[in-house]
């Protein structure tokens, strides 16, 4: 049966998204301030906070095999136990479970997105992909308007009990919504490959001039965010820089606001488009420069949020909606994993290089960096803007 974007089934997913994706957005904002509090430098915390996505990306294209294999429906109920028991040992253990438990973030997480996606995209119409996945993404990021005021919130209070038991709804909420979910439960119990495979279905597609510049894209895109994500609320808290809470609540809405309004204008016809991408790219630009040049332009820095949220609401479910076209049907369950892999490479890479850059350097010189990236990207997209990239290619 299938469904449509905004129909109640659907809805029930987008809510198991949130809901899954909330634990995510408060510990991001929670343990680089604790690991920070207990003597660790900003390199350290990089490579935590990177492994995360780090493993996401390993395991992405076996995720996809096990999603196809056993149904989404399946794979979801146990990996939402798995996030469960993570969240257990987060608060069990504390400041000694930090790379452990972003180990088991980046387990589940890399199969939770997997199984919402191909569910997305085999409950969908075709025509309707391109909202679906906005909305998906539009779900996963609406924590990010209270998550990381929440967290802030948690940290500064004496007594650690209210953050327990945040963790705690925060486990048990996710299974919750999964209650009587519409995901499905088609099983393709002859999908499989090897590493063998793997390789040689990544040989075949980098001639694919779509996917490879989609995947460079997503991987510079994601390097940005990540850098982002992971080191402004540590930068504003421990400089004194504005208000970390208020920056991240503006972006969200900026984030929130796009992705709904403006889902009906991702592209959803397999087709890429390089003017649309510029445009994005543009966004990211300016707004990691506004950040590099926080010292100067004082409250200005808000202003950034507003293109750092329309860079972030837009580039990833834009490049999704195009991959989950690109990609052949027969191999879609490896290659859909491995080209959004590029995502999680990305991510992490924000979080481990540019947190050396922050220790040796500084802050301003690390959102410099970003804007760089952000300008190379654009240039190969804009170089690529005159070749025809379709589905057909492959």
């Amino acid at each position: 049966m299938k469904y449509t974007p905004l129909s109640l089934p659907m809805i029930q997913v987008y809510i198991l998204s949130m809901c899954f994706f909330t634990a995510s957005s408060v510990l991001t904002v929670i343990l680089p301030l604790q690991a920070s509090d207990s003597g660790m430098l900003e390199g350290e915390i990089g490579i935590i906070m990177g492994v995360y996505m780090l493993v996401c990306m390993i395991l992405r294209p076996w995720a996809g095999q096990l999603v196809a294999r056993y149904s989404v429906l399946t794979i979801m109920k146990w990996l939402l136990l798995g996030h469960a028991v993570t969240l257990l040992i987060y608060i069990t253990f504390g400041i000694d479970s930090l790379y452990v438990v972003r180990v088991l973030q980046g387990i589940v997480t890399a199969f939770f997105s997997m199984a919402i996606q191909i569910g997305i995209s085999e409950t969908l119409r075709d025509k309707d992909r391109g909202q679906g996945m906005s909305m998906y993404s539009l779900s996963s990021v609406m924590p990010s308007l209270y998550g990381p005021a929440l967290a802030l919130w948690l940290w500064s209070q004496t007594d650690k009990i209210y953050l327990q038991v945040c963790i705690i709804t925060l486990a048990v909420l996710p299974l919750l919504s999964f209650i009587r979910s519409p995901l499905p439960k088609t099983k393709q119990p002859n999908v499989s490959f090897t590493l063998q495979d793997m390789l040689k279905e990544i040989k075949k597609a980098k001639h694919h001039k779509g996917l490879v510049i989609a995947s460079i894209t997503m991987l510079i895109g994601a390097c940005i965010f990540g850098a982002i994500s992971t080191f402004l609320p540590l930068y504003m808290v421990n400089e004194n820089v504005g208000n970390a809470a208020l920056y991240l609540f503006f972006q969200a809405v900026i984030v929130v606001a796009s992705r709904f309004i403006l889902r009906k204008h991702i592209p959803s016809d397999g087709t890429w488009h390089p003017k649309f991408i510029t445009l994005v790219l543009f966004s990211s630009v300016v707004g990691t420069t506004i950040l590099a040049c926080s010292s100067i332009i004082g409250p200005y820095i808000y202003v950034a949020a507003v293109f750092n949220g329309l860079a972030s609401a837009m580039l990833y479910p834009t490049l999704t909606t195009y991959i989950s076209f690109a990609v052949p049907e027969e191999s879609k369950h490896i290659l859909l994993g491995v080209f959004l892999a590029s995502y999680d490479l990305g991510f992490s890479l924000g979080s481990l290089a540019m947190g050396f850059i922050v220790q040796f350097a500084s802050f301003s010189t690390m959102f410099v960096a970003c804007s760089i990236l952000g300008i190379i990207v654009m240039g190969l997209v804009v170089f690529q803007r005159n070749q025809k990239i379709n589905i057909k290619e492959w």
